[in-house]
């Protein structure tokens, strides 16, 4: 008896590691797959990889990751929120989490998102400025902003010089009516006065 639990228990130890290299094996596939742009290809082998391991984090993340160049917000969010509870202190899934929830149109969960991901030292200048989805959907909110000054510090990007003669809303002052200056007076090339062009 002895015998048999113990060639049971190498049987099962042998089966629990093929189920931990094919999730590897599965998941390696989905990044390689990616890579080279087949994101549809990727996420099956995502899938197989959480259905082989439905906590592998290679999988978790990059699977959201697919998810989210494919469009699908709401997937790739419950993709990072399942990485996000094994690994809560992962900036990178923060950031990614954020993107999701923007494409859900949740806005203040995407700006909460972003502020954690901001907390826990996310200093990747390249990928926040790369991820146009942020820009075009929070570029107006001084959250965001402030938020991308202090992820550009963190990465050592200068602040940029404003540039001599430029006003607040970034027209050179010569355009400006100044206090106590002559209105400008502007003059077609017939000689006709006409409204000046800013």
């Amino acid at each position: 008896m002895p015998r048999a639990l113990a060639a049971l228990l190498l049987l099962c130890l042998a089966l629990a590691g093929c189920k931990g290299n094919r999730a590897e094996d599965r998941a390696a596939l989905g990044i390689e797959l990616g890579r080279k742009g087949d994101l549809g290809g990727a996420l099956r082998a995502f899938d197989e990889a959480l259905a082989a391991d439905p906590n592998n984090l290679k999988a978790l993340y990059n699977s959201g990751l697919a998810l989210l160049g494919l469009g699908r917000g709401e997937a790739a969010a419950e993709r990072f929120e399942r990485f996000l509870a094994l690994r809560p202190e992962d900036a990178k899934g923060h950031f990614h989490l954020a993107r999701a929830r923007l494409r859900e149109h949740r806005r203040e969960e995407a700006v909460r998102a972003l502020q954690r991901a901001v907390e826990l030292g996310f200093s990747d200048w390249w990928e926040w400025s790369a991820a146009g989805d942020l820009e075009a959907g929070l570029g107006g909110d001084f959250r965001f902003v402030q938020l991308g000054l202090v992820v550009a510090q963190r990465a050592g990007i200068p602040a940029a010089d404003p540039r001599p003669g430029q006003g607040y809303v970034n027209r050179p002052m010569p355009h400006a009516n100044l206090p106590g200056q002559p209105k400008r007076r502007c003059v077609a090339g017939d000689g006709q006065e006409v409204a000046c062009a800013e």
